[in-house]
């Protein structure tokens, strides 16, 4: 197949795109060519910008068209209006977010009421759920019969920009005691951007039109399991955790008002071939990455995500 995928270079993108290379499809970025240009040699590279520049699409076909980075409404009515019929089948990559968190209930479904859609020009990171929802309805009502909708939970693994999970797996990894934790019972979900790939690439040779949860595992682990195979994945003994409650600086971690948002129902992602590797098995992985990428003096994604040293004492505190 010949497929677009908007982005590309950094994390889900990138995933796609391997996991599209190597089932031996053609792949074509577009992207503004400014993370990691050289990712992807064999892969054709279209520079442009979806807010300003999209004429190197205009007049081409594809089979299937990824859209990993559009935010606001009008980023996927520009690219599909610029596309036409020559985006092919259109895969929009969403999020759990789209669901208001509080009435949920723990394994809820696809099929659960979603947040009111905004359609700002901007994004916000206040709604960020809704614009979301805004994207969602925006590609249905151009390509309905032709889209699939995957809403990862938190993505996890080497290439993260975020440093949200990469912080408790170098953390764990210090063995520094103790360790400030959320609560210990508090679920949380989290699919490797491998498994996601590989998923969402799946589901396009197929040409499926649906809508999946694509996160891991079910049931949905506690805190307290989850830094017990980050410290079994990255060969560490797990330091005593002190358990205070969510704290804006502890990344990954919610009130239990928002619990279910990380529980969801993973039942029709299964049906329909979603599997991921164990948890420790990402750990691993991403601790071999950004110790790399640290040493290459490259890794510069940690800035401000998780607490300092100084910080977590004033937490314990």
């Amino acid at each position: 197949m010949r497929i677009l995928v908007i982005g590309g270079s950094s994390f889900v993108g990138r995933a796609i795109v391997q996991a599209a290379i190597d089932r031996g499809h053609d792949v074509t970025l577009f992207n503004r060519g400014k993370t990691d240009p050289g990712a992807f040699p064999d892969a054709e590279h279209v520079i442009g910008d979806r807010d300003g520049d999209l004429s190197g699409l205009k007049g081409r076909e594809w089979d299937a068209t990824v859209d990993v980075c559009a935010y606001v409404p009008r980023q996927v009515r520009s690219l599909l209006e610029t596309l036409g019929d020559g985006a092919g089948h259109y895969t929009f990559i969403s999020t759990i977010s789209v669901y208001d968190a509080e009435p949920a209930q723990v394994g809820f479904g696809e099929d659960s009421p979603l947040l009111t859609a905004a359609f700002d020009d901007e994004l916000t990171i206040e709604k960020y759920g809704e614009l979301k929802v805004g994207c969602e309805q925006v590609a249905r009502e151009i390509v309905g019969d032709r889209l699939l909708v995957i809403r990862p939970g938190f993505v996890l693994g080497p290439h993260d920009p975020t440093h949200r999970f990469t912080y408790w797996v170098e953390r764990v990894a210090e063995g520094r005691s103790p360790i400030a934790g959320p609560n210990a019972d508090q679920p949380l979900q989290g699919v490797d951007a491998r498994d996601l790939g590989a998923f969402t690439v799946a589901q396009i040779e197929k040409q499926v039109v649906d809508t999946f949860h694509v996160t891991a595992p079910d049931p949905a682990p506690t805190f307290d399991r989850v830094l017990t195979e980050i410290a079994k994945g990255v060969g560490a003994d797990l330091a005593e955790v002190r358990w205070i409650g969510p704290k804006p600086l502890l990344p990954l971690t919610v009130p239990p008002s928002h619990y279910a948002i990380l529980a969801v129902g993973l039942d029709k992602a299964r049906a329909a071939g979603l599997s991921w590797r164990p948890l420790a098995d990402t750990a691993r992985d991403t601790l071999e990455w950004v110790r790399a990428e640290r040493a290459a003096g490259s890794y510069a994604q940690g800035a401000g995500v998780g607490p300092t040293p100084d910080q977590e004492a004033d937490l314990l505190s």
